[in-house]
């Protein structure tokens, strides 16, 4: 690789440390445009906030037939507040694990292994099409990010024609008026439909509880805030924001180191990042802040990902399983919730060595050209 790559000119050690994962497969279509603009809008708004960040892009198991990130995708040089390293995790180490023949990227792994290696005081875990509200950015270069605390926010999936070579202002402007739909604390609402799909499997818990007792209720004349307020007090997981959760999920180095990372499970990520607060909030006491509504982020729409109309037809899920690729479904996540609730211990430890710790991973420093 070219020297141009390997130059560093960070101007001070990162303040938050934020990691993706990727390989150049077209996943989604449109993979290397929605890249670009993740990088793009992150590097210029370290820059408008000054923000001493680095971002950590996984290249998992890089296609032999294909061109890595390094040469697919410009970098800009910004004004040293973002540096860039990208991690590869070839792909005979990919091939050791189950199921590698049909899952093509094992997504919290490769996020652990840039989580291990991260630098960052704190360490954000996204996705590679992604844009932040100046308002969250702003909030994140104030540094009052807090030890013990795992912090959350809405996202907003727009539209996947945003222009990818029109200023970030003109993007944020994009981004505002072509909204899809909106992932929030409890639900899905989309926006053209006015469809509202309930996510946490705690509140629909709740809403099936609701109507099992409300005619027992209804004679005992029992209030609603007393019953509303009886239910969160023993159901306390009802109130985590899991919605999404897999574009941004921030804690404290401390945290993640304490917990882990993700579950390292060879099978499709569906529910680990879920999993992951759920043990935070059970196991290590870290409790959740979510950000306000202006705070948010917003998701380049594509397909192969989730959304309600996915969940409605099942497609995805019958995809999965019937490539013979193992997941965990939404009442196997409701089990394991009850049981951390119950014993306030996670489930189960992760390995000491998680993220690849023993592995000597290739790596390349991008700050300038």
């Amino acid at each position: 690789m070219s020297d141009e790559y390997i130059k560093t000119s960070s101007k001070q050690q990162p303040y938050l440390s934020i990691v993706a994962t990727s390989r150049n497969d077209n996943h989604g279509v449109d993979l290397l445009k929605r890249m670009q603009i993740f990088i793009n809008g992150l590097v210029e708004q370290c820059d408008r906030h000054k923000l001493h960040a680095e971002l950590i892009l996984v290249e998992w198991n890089p296609p032999k037939d294909r061109k890595k990130l390094i040469e697919v995708l410009e970098y800009p040089n910004g004004e040293g507040y973002c540096s860039i390293r990208i991690i590869e995790v070839p792909p005979h180490m990919h091939d050791r694990l189950q199921h590698s023949d049909r899952l093509p990227l094992f997504q919290m792994i490769a996020k652990n292994a840039g989580i291990r290696r991260a630098k960052g005081d704190f360490i954000l875990a996204t996705n590679i099409d992604i844009i932040f509200s100046d308002q969250l950015m702003s909030f994140l270069a104030s540094r009052q990010l807090e030890e013990g605390k795992f912090y959350r926010c809405d996202r907003y999936d727009i539209s996947s024609d945003i222009p990818a070579d029109a200023p970030l202002s003109k993007q944020l402007e994009f981004c505002e008026h072509n909204i899809i739909r909106i992932c929030s604390r409890n639900d899905t609402l989309t926006l053209k439909t006015k469809e509202r799909q309930v996510y946490s499997p705690a509140i629909i818990i709740f809403f099936k509880l609701r109507r099992i007792v409300g005619g027992v209720l209804r004679r005992l004349r029992l209030s609603i805030r007393w019953y509303r307020n009886y239910f969160l007090t023993n159901y306390r997981h009802a109130q985590l924001h899991t919605n999404a959760c897999g574009d941004f999920t921030l804690m404290s180095r401390k945290s993640w180191f304490d917990l882990r990372g993700y579950l390292e499970l060879e099978i499709f990520s569906f529910h680990l990042d879920s999993l992951l607060l759920y043990m935070a909030y059970y196991s290590k006491n870290i409790k959740e802040q979510a950000l306000s509504p202006l705070m948010r982020i917003y998701h380049i729409d594509h397909s192969h990902g989730w959304t309600p109309e996915v969940e409605k037809d099942k497609s995805l899920v019958q995809r999965i399983s019937s490539a013979g690729i193992p997941q965990i479904s939404d009442q196997e996540l409701q089990e394991s919730v009850k049981q951390m609730r119950q014993d306030c211990y996670p489930y189960p430890v992760g390995k000491e060595n998680w993220g690849l710790a023993d592995e000597e991973l290739p790596e390349i420093a991008i700050t300038e050209k």
